[in-house]
């Protein structure tokens, strides 16, 4: 089985306090390079996403 869809399934058995304890333990472990790299990814698709007339307004945005 791919490791990101095991993680994803089990994590399905945790609560959302543990899920989240989970992803800060997984952030630990990325350099500050990875994280750089995947920030710069997407807002570089953002942009498109922008430039192409993809966005919505923040007010039109349900935040529930």
């Amino acid at each position: 089985m791919d490791l990101a869809l095991e993680i994803q399934e089990l994590s399905g058995y945790l609560d959302d306090n543990k899920k989240r304890l989970v992803v800060e333990i997984i952030k630990n472990f990325l350099t500050a390079d990875e994280v750089v790299e995947n920030d710069l990814k997407l807002l570089e698709q953002a942009e498109q996403e922008f430039l192409l007339g993809e966005t919505i307004s923040h007010d039109k945005r349900n935040w529930k």
